[in-house]
């Protein structure tokens, strides 16, 4: 007990921890040192209660109270849909728009032409020396309402470099289809030059009225009537126009799917005198050889007769070749 009162003085030197007065604006805790913003005095702080202020009371700070975490599970990732590049709904009932890539698939073009080119070539050398050579070409462009086809085709023959044959036909047809019916209306023209017939060149024109009387997947047969007229450019008949009627009849028959067959049949007599007419008959066999290049075999004939004829020429002329063709 002697040194209480040394022990009390020398305790009572140092500040309190707790006094709010203190002249010292930094205290210690444990090891580690944290720098609190003085406490200024007349302040008051009571626990959950608004600040008083009262000089020379002790600052009390308020507990803080923080509430537990609650943890909710992730929600789970969005599917993933592809944006177009347009401005289209996504998708339509029964309709896919998309094809994976998020680009919509373009709209399939319709085809309106198709056609072909045919080439023939033969001949021969020694005791006689002979060579053919014949090419065409056609062209068709379907739409809804209407139809238009083009053909040409060109033929020559020579005999020791004596032409036997020279001849060159084409031909043009514009149709109108009616909607909903089988009736059709048509003009049609036709231009023909034969080196060795009774006139230069022929000129024909026709127009009328069209049906077809059967059509489905793999046949098509189209009868035609109409008047018109013949024109000649050379022989004794030169400069004049016969008017005539023209009948006609079309076949088309897809026997398989790599061969077709095709046929026309055309009768024109003078309207003025029946003895006096054309006629015209053709076939072909188409025979695909080569699907990836569109190439094909044609085997075709061609009857021609005609009575405006002299005494040096005869009535009709018969062709027939074999060429390959190309279609596009």
């Amino acid at each position: 007990m002697v040194c209480a009162e040394p022990c009390l003085a020398q305790s009572s030197n140092p500040p309190s921890i707790t006094d709010p007065t203190s002249a010292l604006d930094q205290q210690l805790f444990g090891q580690e040192m944290y720098r609190l913003p003085p406490v200024q005095s007349g302040t008051t702080f009571q626990l959950n209660e608004t600040p008083t202020s009262s000089i020379g009371s002790v600052a009390t700070p308020a507990p803080l109270t923080v509430p537990p975490a609650e943890t909710f599970p992730a929600p789970p990732a969005p599917e993933k849909v592809p944006t177009p590049s347009a401005n289209i709904p996504l998708a339509l009932p029964g309709i896919s728009l998309l094809d994976g890539s998020g680009i919509p698939p373009k709209p399939k073009e319709e085809k309106l032409w198709e056609g072909n080119f045919s080439l023939g070539l033969d001949g021969s050398e020694g005791n006689t020396n002979t060579s053919n050579f014949q090419c065409g070409f056609q062209a068709k462009r379907k739409t809804e309402q209407t139809v238009l086809s083009l053909s040409a085709d060109y033929l020559r023959q020579s005999t020791e470099l004596i032409n036997t044959v020279n001849r060159l036909y084409s031909e043009g047809r514009y149709e109108w289809l009616l909607k909903d019916s089988r009736w059709s209306c048509y003009v049609h023209e036709t231009v023909e030059y034969d080196e060795f017939q009774a006139y230069d060149v022929c000129d024909t024109a026709d127009t009328g009225l069209g049906y077809r009387l059967l059509k489905n997947d793999k046949t098509t047969l189209i009868g035609r009537v109409g008047a018109g007229y013949s024109h000649y450019y050379g022989g004794p008949d030169s400069g004049r126009y016969f008017p005539e009627t023209v009948y006609s009849l079309s076949l088309e028959q897809q026997i398989t799917k790599r061969q077709k067959f095709l046929g026309r049949v055309e009768y024109a007599p003078d309207v003025t005198q029946f003895a006096r007419y054309r006629l015209r008959v053709q076939a072909a066999l188409e025979s695909a050889l080569d699907d990836a290049n569109h190439l094909s075999l044609k085997l075709g004939m061609l009857e021609r007769y005609t009575s405006l004829q002299d005494e040096a020429a005869l009535p009709n002329d018969f062709d027939y070749a074999a060429m390959v063709m190309w279609k596009f």
